[in-house]
C-alpha cells in the first residue's frame, strides 16, 4: 500500500505516555499518524507532528482545516489530550477548574465536532476513540478530574448514538492506573492504596491502553459504538 493510501489517523495529547504509545501502535497498523500536542515530542512513527493548544475551542477548527489542507481527511481521531494533577477539592478556583475541563472534555468535543462535519459532508465514514478514565466511573479525590473524564463518557455514549447514521463510530477506553509520567503525579501513599486494591496487582502499560484503542479504531469493531471498554486489571 501506498503511503497516500495508508489511512489517516489523529491522536491528540501525543506527547504523553499513553499518546506516544497508541502513535506508536497505529502506525504498526497500517496508519499514517498525525502526532498532536502542545509540545513537539512525538513518537518517532508519527507521519507528521503538530501542535496545538486543544484548551482553546477554536483551535480544533483550525487544526482541521490544516490537517485537510496538507494530509488530508482523517478517518480516525483519537481524543487523548488531557491534563491531571492532584489538587483537593476545596483548593479549586474557577480557572484551574476551567481549563481541566476545556482540554479533558472540551477538546474531545470539539476535535470530534469538527471532525464529523468534515467527515459527513464528504459522506465518509470514521472512527473516533476517547480516553476516559476509571476516575470518570468511579469518582476521583481529584474531583475536577474525575467530573471532566466522567463528561468524556457521557459525550461518548451521546456522540456514539447521534453519529451513527453518518457511519461515524464513536468509543472509550476507560484505563485504570497505567504506568506513565502523568500517573507519577499521584501522591504516593495514594498510588500505593490504589496498586494494593488491583486484582492483577500492578499497574497497566501505555502499551496496552494503545491495543484497546487500536482495536476500537480499526474494521474489527465496526459494530461497536456509543461503548467504553475498560483497561484497568479489574480495578473497579
Amino acid at each position: 500500500m501506498q503511503e497516500n493510501e495508508m489511512p489517516l489517523a489523529v491522536v491528540t495529547g501525543a506527547a504523553g505516555g499513553i499518546g506516544r504509545a497508541v502513535t506508536a501502535e497505529l502506525a504498526h497498523a497500517g496508519h499514517r499518524v498525525l502526532a498532536v500536542d502542545v509540545k513537539d515530542d512525538a513518537d518517532p512513527a508519527a507521519h507528521a507532528a503538530l501542535t496545538a493548544d486543544l484548551g482553546v475551542p477554536a483551535a480544533a477548527d483550525e487544526l482541521f482545516q490544516l490537517i485537510e489542507e496538507r494530509y488530508g481527511l482523517p478517518s480516525v481521531l483519537v481524543n487523548n489530550a488531557g491534563i491531571y494533577e492532584a489538587r483537593d477539592f476545596l483548593d479549586y478556583d474557577a480557572e484551574s477548574y476551567r481549563r481541566v475541563f476545556d482540554i479533558n472534555a472540551g477538546a474531545a468535543f470539539f476535535c470530534t465536532q469538527t471532525l464529523a462535519r468534515r467527515l459527513i459532508a464528504a459522506g465518509r465514514p470514521g472512527s473516533v476513540v476517547n480516553i476516559a478514565s476509571i476516575s470518570g466511573q468511579s469518582g476521583s479525590p481529584d474531583a475536577a478530574y474525575g467530573a471532566s473524564k466522567g463528561a468524556v463518557i457521557a459525550l461518548t455514549r451521546s456522540l456514539g448514538r447521534s453519529l451513527a447514521p453518518h457511519r461515524i463510530r464513536v468509543n472509550a477506553v476507560a484505563p485504570g492506573l497505567i504506568d506513565t509520567p502523568m500517573a507519577a503525579r499521584i501522591p504516593a501513599d495514594r498510588a500505593a492504596d490504589y496498586r494494593e486494591q488491583i486484582p492483577q496487582a500492578r499497574f497497566g502499560e501505555a502499551a496496552e491502553v494503545a491495543s484497546a484503542v487500536c482495536y476500537l479504531a480499526g474494521p474489527g469493531a465496526s459494530y461497536v459504538t456509543a461503548s467504553v471498554l475498560d483497561v484497568n486489571g479489574g480495578l473497579h
